[in-house]
C-alpha cells in the first residue's frame, strides 16, 4: 500500500512560501495604491518609484500589466515617451494577449506620427480582440492619417456596426468623406455624430467646413454662430477655414483724383481735370478697389489681370452711350491699367489709366459706362467671385 502521508517539513515549506506570495501582492497593491495617488498629486517621480516597487515585488501578469500601464501613463505626463513605450514593451513581454497594452502602445506610435509601427500594433490588438470596435476605430485613424481613404471607411464602417449609438464612428466617417471630396456625405455623417452628441464641438467645426465646401455658406456660418456661443476657444478653426475657401469680391471702388464715374453719355472729359483742358493733353486717373479679403498681391498688381471697357447692352447699367452710337468726339481708353498697386492692410488695389483729350478739345466720355474688372485670386488661390468681379459707376459691383 502506498504511503500518501506528506512530509510535515515539506508541508511547512509549501505553507510558508504560499502565505509569502499572498503578502508580497498585498504589498504589490499597496504600492500601486501609492503611486496613484501620488500621481494625482502629480509627484511623478514618487508615483514612478511606486509602481516600479509594485513590479519588484509582484511580477505576476495580472498585476506588473497594470503597474506597467500606470507607469507608462506617468512617463507620458513627464513627456518621457520613449520611457513609455519600454513599458508597455514590457508589459506586453509579460501578457502578450493584452490587447489594451498593444491599443496604447499604438496610440503612442500614431502620436509620435510613427504610423507603420503603430498600424503593428494596432492589427495586433485587433487579432486579440476583434469585437472591440476602439481597436479597429484606432487603425482606421491610421489609414486616414495615411491618404488610404477606402481602407479607412471600411473600418468606420464597421465601428458603426458594433457600436451605432457611438458618436466617433459617425464623426470620423464624415472626416474620411470630407478628404475624399465627397462634402455632401460628410455633412450627413457629421450630422448623425453631433445627434449622439450635442456638445462634441469639434464635428460643428467639421461640419461648418464641409458645407463651405459645397458653397453653402450661410449654413457654415450658423455652425459658427454655434461655437461662438457654445466653444469660442476653437470657433476660430471654422472662420479661418471659411475665409479659406470663399471666394474674393470686390466690395467697393472710388476715385482719388476726379475720375467722376456718376457722369453720364457725352461729359467733356475736360470736366475731369485741367490738364484735358489743353489740347491733346493727358491726365492719369486712379481708381481704388476694395476687396473682400486679402489678396494674391501679384495676381492683383499684373495689370493684364484687369480690364478697362466701355459697357455693352448685355451688362447690368446698359450699353455705354445707353447703346446710341458713340459721336466722334469720343475718346479711346486703354484696355489694360498702366499700373495696379496692392494694399495689404487696407485690401485695397489703385488702378491707375490715362484718358487723354483730342486736338480739338471737345473730346467726350461716359464715366458712368467705364466698366473695370478684374479675373485675378486670392490668397488661397481662389478666383475672384463672377458676381462681384465688375465695377461701373452706374452699376456699382456687378
Amino acid at each position: 500500500m502506498t504511503d500518501t502521508t506528506v512530509n510535515p517539513a515539506i508541508e511547512a515549506l509549501f505553507s510558508a512560501l504560499a502565505g509569502g506570495s499572498s503578502r508580497m501582492a498585498a504589498l504589490a497593491q499597496t504600492a500601486l495604491s501609492y503611486g496613484a495617488d501620488r500621481a494625482l498629486k502629480q509627484d511623478y517621480d514618487g508615483a514612478v518609484r511606486e509602481f516600479k516597487r509594485a513590479i519588484g515585488l509582484d511580477s505576476s501578469p495580472e498585476n506588473a500589466a497594470k503597474a506597467y500601464d500606470l507607469l507608462a501613463t506617468v512617463y507620458i505626463q513627464q513627456g518621457k515617451t520613449g520611457d513609455a513605450i519600454k513599458a508597455y514593451k514590457a508589459s506586453i513581454s509579460i501578457a502578450p494577449s493584452d490587447d489594451n497594452a498593444h491599443l496604447k502602445l499604438g496610440n503612442i506610435y500614431f502620436n509620435q506620427k510613427q504610423y507603420g509601427d503603430a498600424e503593428r500594433e494596432y492589427k495586433t490588438a485587433i487579432n486579440i480582440n476583434p469585437s472591440y470596435s476602439t481597436n479597429r476605430y484606432s487603425l482606421g485613424q491610421v489609414y486616414l492619417a495615411t491618404g488610404r481613404h477606402q481602407e479607412a471607411e471600411h473600418l468606420f464602417n464597421q465601428v458603426i456596426r458594433m457600436d451605432p449609438s457611438q458618436y466617433g464612428g459617425y464623426y470620423s466617417l464624415g472626416q474620411t468623406y470630407s478628404k475624399e471630396g465627397r462634402s455632401a456625405e460628410a455633412v450627413d455623417a457629421f450630422k448623425k455624430a453631433i445627434s449622439l452628441k450635442p456638445d462634441f464641438y469639434s464635428a460643428y467645426v467639421d461640419l461648418g467646413s464641409a458645407y463651405a465646401d459645397l458653397g453653402k455658406m450661410s449654413d457654415a456660418q450658423e455652425q459658427l454662430s454655434v461655437l461662438n456661443d457654445k466653444s469660442s476657444d476653437i470657433a476660430p478653426l471654422l472662420s479661418a477655414y471659411i475665409d479659406t475657401v470663399t471666394k474674393p469680391k470686390v466690395l467697393a471702388a472710388y476715385s482719388t483724383n476726379g475720375f467722376l464715374d456718376a457722369l453720364g453719355p457725352g461729359t467733356p472729359v475736360s470736366y475731369l481735370n485741367k490738364q484735358l483742358e489743353s489740347p491733346d493733353g493727358s491726365q492719369v486717373f486712379n481708381m481704388v478697389f476694395i476687396f473682400s479679403k486679402e489678396m494674391d498681391a501679384s495676381s492683383v498688381q499684373n495689370p493684364y489681370n484687369w480690364s478697362i471697357a466701355k459697357s455693352s447692352s448685355g451688362q447690368p447699367g446698359g450699353a455705354y452711350n445707353w447703346g446710341m452710337e458713340n459721336p466722334p468726339t469720343d475718346t479711346t481708353l486703354s484696355p489694360i491699367p498702366l499700373s495696379v498697386i496692392y494694399k495689404k492692410d487696407s485690401l485695397s488695389a489703385t488702378v491707375s489709366f490715362l484718358i487723354k483729350q483730342n486736338s480739338t478739345v471737345d473730346g467726350t466720355i461716359d464715366p458712368s459706362h467705364i466698366t473695370f474688372s478684374f479675373r485675378g485670386k486670392d490668397i488661397y488661390g481662389n478666383t475672384i467671385d463672377s458676381s462681384a468681379d465688375q465695377y461701373s459707376g452706374i452699376s456699382k459691383i456687378v
